[in-house]
């Protein structure tokens, strides 16, 4: 490791702005954050490095929506998937409560859906500014320092919503945080995912008999070296996509998406190892897509359309909060009378050191019984503390880099979620404001109440949630 430094000169970084309530990062927790905290009354400045809002869903291409029985969809998740529909941009919910509930997003027009939701809401949007540091004084934060378009600016807030899934704003602001597993600085496996275009919607998924001459194909690649990626060679991950087009995204784009990519042992944290990552992950889908090309029927006339910006990461810091989601918490289905959002996925850690063990333990017996307990509609929460950060006033964190253990993280970072809590980091914000108190010193009754008010306001956005009866 080079410990090698040097020393910044010390200068003055001219004042952008001041507002209430800063959220930085324009994902599914903090563009849920933001209007939250401006529908509450709070002058809000969403802060995004990209062009675009959306996050993980557009640039990681994170493009499902996954539930095991839709008790976690809540609130401003709703608006979100109501927004699609009026762009054509989701396609219905299917599957079965209890053993998982599916649909795809259009990642473009996620962009359009966020842009009219935080605009309806008056939220004010800086594209690329990329957070670089805290404004941190006599223990609490008064804002960020960005670099923009412009240089390194300032922007002060009373209150700032860490929603970046890195946790950068509390890294900087001294926060503590955890990451890894327990024994490595890696929690989960990368994952590139990769969109086919020209798809033919009329075929698949296959038979195993139309598998057969598929697998026959992928041996003979492997053979003659054109498919040389462990995680490709091992073949099931690759023949288990393509029996099942597990993900075609809406009818109208001729597209299927894949997940099939694992980059294992990265630190997400080190610069050169996500680096090589990326190069990796690309490099999966390149292989897999000139094979599914060559031999997959309804591919024949199909292109690598996209890879994603950036390779899609699960899990890196994870703040030290007032309270912790526990794996127990997760596992258990505990609630608790501050609990301001819901977790119903599946405990899924996509394992960082091997190509073949599946993420969830499907067959197993605490999977067995969690997913009888699902089935029924059972959840567990996400305590007021878990989104209060630790050691600092006026800084609340959102998103799958709240306060959590490994196991729990790895269920409560599902966007619904995400977005869940990021409207509850807004709205405590503002609430916290408003009674010239910290958002460690709000009773979270008042919180719980009024989130509960504001989510019972919104209709259901799929009529198959209309019908599980623990939904009603």
């Amino acid at each position: 490791m080079n410990t090698q430094t040097i020393r910044e000169p010390q200068r003055d970084v001219p004042v952008l702005g001041s507002w209430d309530v800063v959220v930085v990062g324009g994902g599914p927790a903090g563009c849920a954050a933001a209007i939250a905290a401006a529908r509450a009354g709070a002058e809000t400045l969403l802060v995004e490095k990209d062009g675009y809002l959306g996050g993980a869903t557009v640039s990681q291409l994170v493009a499902v929506i996954l539930s095991t029985n839709g008790v976690d969809f809540q609130g401003v998740w709703h608006e979100y998937i109501h927004a699609l529909k009026r762009r054509d941009g989701v396609s219905e919910l299917v599957g079965v409560p209890g053993a998982n509930l599916r649909a795809a997003v259009d990642p473009e027009r996620v962009k359009y859906a966020w842009d009219e939701l935080a605009s309806d809401a008056g939220v004010r949007i800086l594209h690329h500014a990329l957070s670089a540091g805290a404004v941190v004084e006599d223990g609490a934060c008064r804002g960020i320092l960005a670099e923009t378009r412009a240089g390194r600016r300032a922007l002060l807030a009373k209150r700032v919503i860490d929603a970046t899934g890195d946790g950068v704003v509390c890294d900087r602001a001294g926060v503590p945080w955890d990451q890894g597993d327990g024994e490595h600085l890696y929690a989960m496996a990368l994952t590139k995912v990769f969109r086919m275009g020209n798809v033919d919607p009329t075929r698949g998924p296959f038979t195993e008999e139309q598998m057969k001459p598929i697998s026959a194909a992928l041996d003979d690649a492997i053979a003659r070296g054109e498919v040389t990626h462990p995680v490709l060679t091992t073949k099931d991950r690759l023949l288990g996509y393509i029996r099942g087009w597990l993900w075609r995204l809406p009818a109208e784009r001729r597209e299927t998406l894949s997940v099939i990519s694992r980059v294992l042992q990265t630190d997400p944290l080190d610069p050169w190892a996500f680096s090589a990552a990326e190069r990796e992950g690309r490099e999966q889908a390149r292989q897999a897509s000139e094979f599914m090309r060559k031999h997959v029927p309804g591919l024949e006339q199909s292109y690598l359309l996209d890879t994603s910006a950036q390779i899609g990461l699960r899990s890196s810091r994870r703040v030290h909060g007032l309270a912790t989601v526990t794996d127990t918490d997760a596992i258990e289905f505990r609630k608790y009378p501050d609990g301001i959002a819901r977790g119903s996925w599946n405990i899924d850690v996509w394992p960082a050191d091997s190509y073949t063990a599946p993420a969830v333990p499907y067959g197993s017996a605490e999977h067995n019984q969690r997913k009888a307990q699902l089935a029924a509609g059972e959840y567990y929460d996400i305590r007021y503390g878990a989104i209060v950060a630790a050691g600092v006033d006026n800084l609340l964190v959102a998103g799958r880099c709240l306060s959590a253990e490994h196991r729990a993280e790895s269920s409560l970072r599902i966007q619904q979620t995400c977005m869940a809590t990021g409207e509850a980091a807004g709205l405590a914000a503002a609430m916290s404001i408003q009674n010239d108190i910290t958002p460690r010193q709000l009773d979270p009754a008042p919180l719980v109440a009024k989130l509960a008010e504001n989510r019972a306001r919104v209709e259901p956005a799929f009529d198959l949630l209309k019908k599980l009866p623990y939904l009603s």
